[in-house]
């Protein structure tokens, strides 16, 4: 690796790719100091308060996030910002592989015949692909770079965690952002489960919003229902603030989107709900203060990609969300959420 200076890693763009990401690139620092490296970009990743957390210092810039799946339309573009940034490493941490990710493999393939100075890490798929049981996608990427030379040691997936959070912790949080509607529990679910919370456990909620329409519409039903006395929306600007939210509450109840992964990594006790996901994939690899709760019917969908812990429909509708909901009862996670505050 020491013969690397310029390295690119191509990425998901979400929130929680990028929680999961920094503490693993600080490791990936440490080990080689003198690579500088950019990534797909990520707001998290853009954020100076989270690069200051991560104690990151060579993450020189970011690619547009469509190039993450290298359309060959784009491969020109590639080309050029290969060129200009003098890239001679490219790490791709996307879980398609072969399988689904064509164009990256083409174009991995087109760059090689040319016997450039770049060189390509990937995940194993020949592993990925044919195990019996699916593992944690950020333990992959972590065997990946150890393979190559990464030391780990000093990984902390609790990058996050704040100082003296039990004694002034406060409330429950409910994460009801997703980017995709298909990971968004319902809000008759959600509404459950809030009044339950505080009529039972008489802990106020706070209700974090996505910013979409949809998503600012279906937290303010449930205020309206609920009412302000015991119940608030939390519809900040910027991420940083989400954060400092956060870490005042006492537990963190969350679809699978990144606001779970900002709370696991805050080490904020976080039961996570995989509507249309795979939690043994997508759960943050640190299950201490963590709980995943699965929606069994997602095994119905006529259309899955298996070792990616989704499916072809996670930009639309799925059918199997459409026609069998999810089996993800707020009773079941009301008992969660006792067992942690009490």
């Amino acid at each position: 690796m020491s013969h690397h200076s310029n390295a690119w890693f191509v990425n998901f763009s979400g929130i929680g790719n990028g929680i999961i990401i920094a503490p693993i690139l600080k490791c990936f620092e440490v080990s080689y100091p003198f690579v500088a490296y950019y990534h797909t970009e990520n707001q998290v990743l853009a954020d100076p308060w989270f690069v200051e957390k991560a104690q990151l210092k060579n993450l020189k810039g970011f690619s547009p996030k469509v190039w993450r799946r290298f359309g060959k339309e784009k491969w020109e573009e590639i080309d050029s910002f290969i060129k200009e940034k003098n890239i001679d490493l490219i790490v791709n941490l996307r879980n398609e592989g072969p399988k689904y990710d064509t164009e990256y493999y083409q174009f991995k393939e087109r760059i090689m015949s040319k016997k450039t100075r770049v060189d390509f890490w990937d995940l194993d798929f020949e592993i990925i692909e044919h195990r019996t049981k699916h593992q944690n996608l950020t333990g992959d990427i972590i065997a990946l770079l150890e393979t190559k030379g990464v030391n780990i040691s000093g990984y902390n997936s609790k990058w996050l965690a704040l100082s003296n959070y039990k004694n002034k912790c406060t409330g429950v949080g409910f994460g009801m952002a997703a980017s995709q509607s298909n990971k968004r529990w319902t809000t008759a679910k959600w509404t459950a489960l809030t009044h339950q919370v505080i009529k039972d456990l008489n802990q106020r909620v706070v209700l974090f919003s996505g910013k979409s329409e949809d998503e600012l519409k279906e937290a303010s039903h449930i205020l309206h229902n609920i009412g302000r006395e015991k119940c608030e929306l939390m519809n900040i600007l910027f991420l940083k603030d989400v954060a400092l939210h956060m870490g005042e509450i006492c537990c963190f109840v969350s679809n699978d989107t990144g606001l779970l992964h900002m709370a696991s990594a805050m080490n904020i006790p976080t039961i996570g709900l995989y509507i249309s996901t795979d939690s043994d994939i997508w759960s943050p690899h640190d299950k201490i203060n963590f709980i995943a709760v699965q929606n069994n019917l997602t095994k119905k969908c006529p259309n899955p990609k298996p070792h990616c812990g989704n499916c072809f429909h996670y930009y639309d509708v799925c059918p199997a969300i459409i026609k069998y909901g999810d089996n993800i009862e707020p009773s079941r996670i009301f008992d969660e959420i006792k067992r942690i505050i009490f």
